[in-house]
């Protein structure tokens, strides 16, 4: 079997689903927690207690799914009267299903949606921590990057950082087996209705002037306008340029508020 490795992703696709009536957001944490633990030793799936989800909103806004650990060693991160707010706590993957539900707020709005998963595996002293194997662990709510092999040396108390180091979780989420992210595009929270409307007036335009010069209907244009940018998003999803995707959905918000 393969090393252990976070996942998003079921058959190679997506988990991230919108709901037909664009309520809520789904997704599954679909990491081999149930690997082989000979593979890599101290990543069985009774190492992995803890895990932090981040959803990042389509205002750049952030909501979190954690397991109760995770608020225990960051109280002020995730004070108890925030709960529901900006984070929600979840199971453990051994007692749960692993598939989770966002379900979008009045204030929430269209954009790239993306999800990442960052799960790392307990410190345990009756494991070889091989180095080149790049392992990180979770001791006491701090992760620890191994950079020397050792056996039952603990990181908390590695002062020297002999063995151990503070592992500081970089900006480029791929860039270890323990997260993984995905993201989707949301347009019907309110930018689906603002073409259709712009459709409508459109359409109004022409019944009423069918001969009119076009170039003069600005209601026309703005409908236009709206479908090319809407097919030119789609087709940067496609591509997975998410950096181009983006840039097209701040068009698409601007021309919503158009007149």
């Amino acid at each position: 079997m393969a090393k252990f490795k976070a996942s998003l992703l079921e058959q190679n696709c997506s988990t991230l689903q919108l709901a037909c009536d664009c309520s809520s957001i789904t997704f599954k944490d679909t990491s081999n927690y149930y690997d082989d633990d000979s593979t890599l030793p101290g990543h069985g799936p009774n190492d992995f207690t803890s895990r932090i989800i981040t959803l990042t909103k389509g205002d750049g806004s952030l909501f979190y799914f954690i397991t109760a650990d995770v608020r225990t060693n960051n109280p002020t991160e995730y004070p108890l009267d925030k709960e529901g707010e900006t984070y929600k706590i979840i199971p453990p993957h051994a007692t749960s299903n692993n598939k989770f539900t966002y379900d979008f707020t009045d204030t929430d709005e269209d954009g790239i949606w993306k999800v990442e998963l960052c799960t790392y595996p307990n410190w345990r002293n009756d494991v070889q921590y091989t180095a080149i194997l790049k392992p990180i662990v979770l001791k006491n709510g701090v992760l620890y990057k191994c950079i020397n092999t050792s056996t039952g040396i603990d990181p908390e108390f590695d002062l020297d950082n002999n063995f151990w180091e503070v592992y500081e979780k970089t900006s480029t989420c791929s860039d270890t087996r323990y997260c993984s992210t995905q993201r989707v595009l949301v347009l019907c929270i309110s930018i689906e209705d603002c073409y259709r409307k712009a459709v409508s007036s459109a359409f109004c335009s022409i019944e009423k002037s069918p001969c009119a010069n076009i170039c003069e209907d600005m209601e026309f244009l703005k409908a236009m306008k709206m479908r090319v940018v809407m097919d030119a998003i789609q087709f940067s999803v496609c591509g997975f340029n998410w950096s181009e995707a983006q840039k097209q959905m701040d068009i698409l918000k601007k021309l919503c508020c158009c007149n």
